[in-house]
């Protein structure tokens, strides 16, 4: 027996051992591709090893020929394998190398099957024998197929995607340079020596035996990742047995927590029906205990109905309804399941299961572990809850992150028209008009990202919409609220309908009021009026009477008489002035706001008034600014203001001997125009100097106290404010600010 008898059967067994255990270990881990891989390069390179045996001795040109096309086929399996080992186990060579060096095996096996006696040979002349360590082995002799080019640019490639993948690991991952050298090392020689045997074969030069080095080559490579995965496994049995003996310490420890906690454990082996639980599950859930519990709380195995066990305490009339329930729920991974029992005292519990769910390969619970709590408190706190939310006169609603309606109050259901339970699950969208709809998703996600306490557009009117389609103007407040994680938003929704029904009629009654002030201040300045009449009346009548004189006396005298009508016509003009001011302070109608001359407002308001100022013995004096701006208002309610504040100024100083009134006009800060009524009078007591403007507040005897307040509103209704101070050197000063027009 020479030593390639006895290194090639060795090599053999080595390679179909090594197969066998990455069988064995794929088969114990079918998720392991890349030992059905190894195995499959092991059993490639035994069945190498036995047909290279095979060819060292045959003596045969014809029989030599046909080991060395069947040698092909298991180089093929070895190629492919040692590409999948290299990719599933680092991942950093490229693919399109792999799929080119293995299409190019693919193709090299179909030529070595189509070209010559097999991929190296066109023919084989004869069999030389040489000696290789004082042993004869047959040597073919004859013309190289060029179809072997196929096959050595397949090893080429080969080499080069092992090399890549190396060279790529020792930089991205330098901590796994061990293996890379070790497993790309070992492949990256078997891959050489395939190169060489290649270019031996196509240059006729002697070739050298494949076995030895390729079997050196595997051992390392498959037998590092076979003791990799021994060790590991190892390592994990380790890891295994201290898990155990945690699980069971855990398991111990988790019992007294549920007796401390009072919560009941329980599990349910849908396939073996058995059912697990503790003394304090059977005490919750109602179940009296056999004579032999001794009361601890390790788990007792009892052969029974788990919902039996679960729900042999509810009601009979729910209890269908609360199987389904739980029938439902377990078919989710978690469930969470509450429902109501009657206790052997007769009084109502409220109790909780939740837990997890392991299912089988068709989705139906196998394994159904729980956990039981009594919730009887937790209800009855959330009723008490319910019922103060439903006693509120406010709409409120509880939208989840996906714009649904968890929860709706009794005001809200009667607001948008739903029965009791019926806006559960309805899309908040749907209780907004259609014009309101389209940015509502936008608004919802900005208020996610910086949610705060805050109402919705105050700028602007909003509107909601009830289930009939009627819309009504809405007040709406949005508050976050995080509940178990997830992002809510309370929505407090009021109607404002009967509000501006009632906002609507206080301001007609405003109005009214506003017109009987001004039919009592036309009264008050009667006199005024009169007297502005009586000018222009008597000068109308003078005029007229000159002008009959001198047609009598001369009727050719036509020039004067034509100044004589042109004065008629200039006082009857002023007395329609005089007569158009006070029908439109008397006009009870609404008037649009128009531009206006702060000096001309108040000069208009001192021709009004003048001649009561004279009657009165009221000395008067205008500060007007120079080039004011214009405001913008209405002239007649302005005029009423000023009318009003000068009234009550002149009736401040009637029992002063020096009676002086001043009107000034001034440009104040933040574009605003001042108007000033200041008087020589005694002033405003101090506690009188904020109340004064408020309804039915007077310091006259006979006064009604609604002649600051109308001014008040008149002035807020311009966008203005008016308030009252006491001048530094005596009297009070009436100030209104008016915003100055765009």
């Amino acid at each position: 027996m020479n030593w390639v008898e006895l290194v090639w059967p060795v090599a053999t067994a080595l390679s179909l051992v090594l197969g066998l255990v990455h069988l064995l270990v794929f088969w114990g881990q079918p998720r392991q591709g890349a030992h059905l891989a190894l195995a499959l390069a092991a059993l490639s390179l035994a069945s190498l090893t036995v047909l290279e045996r095979m060819a060292l001795f045959n003596a045969s040109a014809v029989q030599t020929a046909a080991l060395i096309r069947w040698m092909h086929v298991p180089l093929l399996f070895l190629v492919a394998a040692l590409l999948y080992v290299v990719h599933r186990t680092f991942g950093y060579g490229a693919t399109w190398l792999a799929l080119t060096a293995l299409g190019l095996r693919v193709s090299a096996l179909l030529l070595n099957f189509t070209t010559g006696v097999n991929l190296n040979f066109l023919s084989i002349e004869h069999i030389e024998w040489r000696n290789w360590g004082g042993v004869a082995m047959a040597h073919p002799v004859g013309p190289p197929n060029p179809a072997l080019l196929v096959g050595l640019l397949s090893n080429v490639l080969l080499a080069a995607f092992l090399v890549h993948t190396l060279v790529r690991g020792m930089r991205d991952q330098p901590q796994r340079r061990h293996t890379l050298w070790l497993v790309c090392g070992a492949f990256l020689l078997l891959a050489c020596l395939l190169i060489s045997t290649s270019l031996t074969w196509a240059v006729g030069l002697p070739r050298l035996p494949l076995t030895l080095p390729a079997v050196a080559a595997m051992l390392l490579a498959v037998g590092w990742q076979l003791g990799k995965d021994l060790m590991h496994w190892n390592r994990l049995e380790g890891q295994l047995r201290r898990s155990e003996l945690g699980r069971l310490q855990v398991e111990g420890e988790l019992a007294q927590a549920a007796l401390a906690s009072g919560q009941g454990l329980w599990q349910w082996d849908v396939g073996a029906h058995s059912f697990i639980q503790n003394a304090t599950n059977r005490r919750l859930l109602g179940t009296t205990a056999d004579e032999s519990d001794d009361g601890t709380q390790t788990l007792a195995r009892v052969d029974a109905d788990a919902v039996s066990a679960l729900f042999s305490h509810v009601e009979p009339k729910e209890r269908e309804h609360v199987r389904r329930r739980f029938d439902a729920a377990i078919h989710q991974p978690r469930y969470e399941l509450e429902y109501p029992i009657r206790d052997s005292n007769g009084q109502r519990r409220w109790i909780c299961l939740r837990g997890s769910v392991e299912h089988d390969t068709d989705g139906k619970p196998r394994l159904i572990r729980g956990l039981t709590q009594d919730i009887s408190r937790r209800r009855s706190e959330e009723a008490q809850l319910r019922a103060v939310l439903d006693s509120s006169p406010t709409a409120l609603l509880l939208v989840d992150p996906e714009g649904r309606i968890r929860y709706a109050n009794q005001q809200a259901t009667t607001t948008f028209g739903f029965d009791e339970h019926g806006m559960t699950g309805v899309a908040v969208d749907t209780l907004l008009p259609e014009s309101c709809r389209g940015g509502h998703a936008h608004q919802r996600a900005e208020f996610a990202q910086h949610p705060s306490r805050r109402g919705m557009a105050s700028q602007r009117d909003l509107f909601a919409k009830a289930r009939c389609g009627r819309e009504f103007p809405a007040e709406i407040a949005l508050s976050p609220l995080d509940i178990e994680g997830s992002p809510h938003v309370v929505v407090a929704v009021e109607d404002l309908t009967e509000r501006r029904r009632a906002a609507q009629e206080v301001a007609i009654e405003r109005e009214s009021m506003a017109h009987m002030s001004r039919v009592s201040l036309i009264g008050e300045i009667s006199g005024s009026l009169a007297h502005e009449l009586n000018q222009p009346l008597a000068a109308i009548l003078s005029n007229a009477q000159a002008a009959q004189r001198m047609l009598r006396r001369n009727p050719a005298e036509i020039a004067d008489v034509r100044e004589i009508l042109d004065d008629i016509v200039e006082n009857d003009r002023r007395a329609g002035q005089v007569i158009s001011r006070l029908r439109g302070l008397l006009k009870k109608e609404h008037r649009a706001f128009v531009p206006l001359m702060a000096n001309e407002l108040v000069n208009e308001a001192m021709r009004v008034i003048r001649n009561d100022l004279i009657n009165r013995g009221v000395e008067y004096r205008l500060n007007l600014a120079a080039n004011v701006a214009r405001i913008h208002g209405d002239p007649v309610q302005l005029q009423q203001v000023l009318l009003n504040l000068i009234i009550n100024a002149c009736e401040a100083m009637s029992e002063r001997s020096s009676r002086m009134l001043t009107v000034r006009t001034a440009l104040a800060h933040g574009g605003y125009i001042g108007f000033e009524v200041h008087d020589t009078g005694v002033g405003i007591a101090p506690d009188m100097l904020e109340t004064v403007f408020t309804a039915f507040q007077t310091t006259k005897p006979s006064g009604m106290g609604m002649g600051l307040s109308i001014c008040r509103t008149i002035i807020r209704a311009h966008g203005g404010r008016i308030w009252a101070a006491n001048a530094a050197g005596g009297g009070a000063c009436l100030i209104f600010e008016l915003p100055i027009m765009e």
